[in-house]
């Protein structure tokens, strides 16, 4: 079907978007390396792809998905394709959420999901995967409505296929089901239908959280460390209604910590006082949001931190809940659809005053997103921005491969966040985690400010003692690095960056047991084969009319 430039232009406004939010990714070479945004060239797939490794499963099934992409096309430009197409992805689906609305009200709506504080914040701190599960909302609102409204399996096969990228992540798994049943749920047969896939997609996370070491929770001290934060002078409540809050100071825009927060906030709550009650389904969209929101402050709040503190040391799988603001992603849909028909009413209103009056509007209405948090960039760019990988990390894979399948391999100095001599300048995960094919060591201790959050992974091993150890990589470049003691280690490896040891005598300890894998196996290829039939019935008929209206609904 030939598109109209109408319909190209609702898409292509969210796209210009994402593009200027991500735009040194798109001019330079290399690899992004900065926060938990963390891409190598080819990432091997290992026990802890599929959350069977020392550390909890936080990047499940994450981890297993970029392994097999990665080896179809390079990381790098994975990594190219698929951050500007996720914050793209939200803003599809949010004007198509609202496609009873006229032009203006429906770019306002899509430019405003991809180019807020919400997206802003965590894409500066290199959550991508949390945001394709936000990308992911709007477009399950849509396919689990008309699953409820007598759809058929075409529909549940969307529902089915949007889960699936949801579902990359533990956090996405849990809102994407939870909005797919809302949304969706009516008839006990079709309820059940929902229920029984997204138990389905969250198991490839929870299965190996419950046969990992620590049980599936969490040290309650990371609840303090990341609740929500104040931005500017309203508060946390404030930060929230406002689209922010995250717990992470240097992810926080510098204008957000100015009375702008609470400006945006004011629009939020405008915003969705003249526009809510036009967005389709809002009852449960708003309950959805509201869910989202009294998450998201529920640890800020006297009596609730003590609570949320209970469930992540006692309940397995609800360290999720540590992190707060990042369950504001339904609330961010309402509002950026509420934004919309907002444009589009006040758009209506001055129309019988001539074009130039509705042209003023709209030039006002469409990009105000973007004055919002008009400094986004000076935060994403820094963090998207790709870097060089020093060349002796091949030489040192190259060495392990040649020893011993499975040893282990530790990495010093013993921290989980490094900041690299060659890298941007900001911290990052250690991409030893996805580079080597081999079991790797790193501390899964946080230090948030004053507090220290203890993860779930193993303790430094003392490699005096310690046996199951066969390789230690130093990073040359880390000031601590001269103070290891590495005496009695055979040095195999050094240049300018890295140095590679092996431990005399270390024996290759037993990976994950046959039936873990084979449970987790199961479970995991069960979850792959439902999402591609789920894909192939959505695909496997055009609608008749590409964009067929829905009704409008009133509470």
């Amino acid at each position: 079907m030939r598109r109209r430039p109408r319909d190209l232009a609702l898409d292509a406004w969210p796209l210009l978007l994402a593009v200027v939010l991500t735009l040194p990714l798109l001019t330079h070479g290399g690899y992004p390396l900065a926060r938990d945004l963390v891409f190598v060239p080819h990432q091997p797939w290992t026990d802890a792809s599929v959350g069977l490794g020392d550390a909890a499963p936080r990047a499940v099934p994450l981890d297993a998905v970029v392994s097999l992409l990665t080896k179809l096309v390079d990381g790098g430009v994975l990594a190219r394709l698929v951050l500007p197409l996720v914050l793209a992805t939200a803003g599809w689906g949010t004007h198509r959420l609202v496609r009873d609305l006229g032009t203006v009200g429906r770019l306002a709506a899509g430019g405003f999901a991809v180019w807020n504080p919400y997206v802003v914040e965590r894409l500066a701190l290199g959550q991508w995967a949390l945001l394709a599960a936000y990308a992911a909302l709007p477009w399950l609102v849509m396919a689990a409505r008309r699953f409820r409204e007598g759809g058929g399996p075409r529909d549940l096969g969307a529902v089915t296929a949007w889960l699936g990228l949801a579902a990359l992540t533990p956090t996405g798994g849990a809102l994407g089901a939870l909005v797919a049943l809302v949304t969706g749920a009516r008839r006990a047969r079709r309820t059940w239908w929902l229920v029984g896939v997204g138990v389905l997609l969250n198991l490839t996370w929870l299965v190996p959280s419950l046969l990992g070491p620590g049980g599936g929770t969490s040290d309650p001290a990371g609840v303090d460390a990341f609740s929500a934060g104040a931005e500017g002078p309203g508060g946390v409540l404030t930060a929230l209604v406002g689209l922010g809050g995250i717990w992470d100071a240097l992810s926080v825009p510098a204008t957000r910590d100015s009375w702008w927060s609470t400006v945006t906030a004011v629009l939020v709550v405008a915003v969705l006082a003249i526009g809510a009650r036009r967005v389709p389904d809002v009852r449960r969209l708003a309950v959805l949001g509201g869910v989202g929101l009294l998450l998201a402050f529920a640890s800020s709040v006297p009596g609730g931190d003590d609570v949320v503190r209970w469930l992540v040391d006692t309940v397995p799988g609800a360290g999720l809940l540590r992190d707060s603001q990042k369950f504001l992603a339904p609330f961010v849909v309402l509002v950026a659809a509420s934004f919309g028909v907002a444009a589009d009413r006040a758009v209506a209103a001055v129309r019988a005053h001539g074009p130039e009056v509705v042209l003023a509007v709209a030039l006002l209405a469409v990009p105000l997103p973007v004055a919002l948090v008009p400094d986004g960039p000076g935060l994403t760019w820094d963090t998207v921005r790709p870097v060089d990988y020093p060349a002796g990390l091949d030489q040192v894979a190259a060495l392990m491969d040649a020893g011993p399948a499975g040893a282990r391999v530790v990495t010093l100095p013993w921290r989980s966040y490094r900041v690299f001599s060659w890298g941007n300048g900001l911290s990052s995960s250690d991409p030893a985690l996805r580079w080597f094919d081999r079991p790797v060591l790193v501390s899964t201790d946080l230090q948030v400010g004053d507090t220290r959050i203890d993860g779930e992974g193993p303790d430094q091993p003392d490699l005096t003692t310690a046996h199951d150890v066969t390789w230690v990589l130093v990073y040359l470049d880390d000031p601590a690095a001269k103070r290891l003691d590495v005496g009695g280690l055979d040095a195999v490896y050094r240049d300018d960056q890295v140095a590679l040891y092996r431990v005399p005598g270390a024996a290759v300890p037993p990976g994950a047991s046959t039936g873990d894998r084979a449970l987790v196996g199961l479970v995991d290829a069960l979850a792959l084969l439902v999402v591609l039939a789920g894909l192939g019935a959505a695909l496997s008929r055009r609608r008749v009319r590409h964009e067929e209206p829905v009704k409008r609904q009133t509470p």
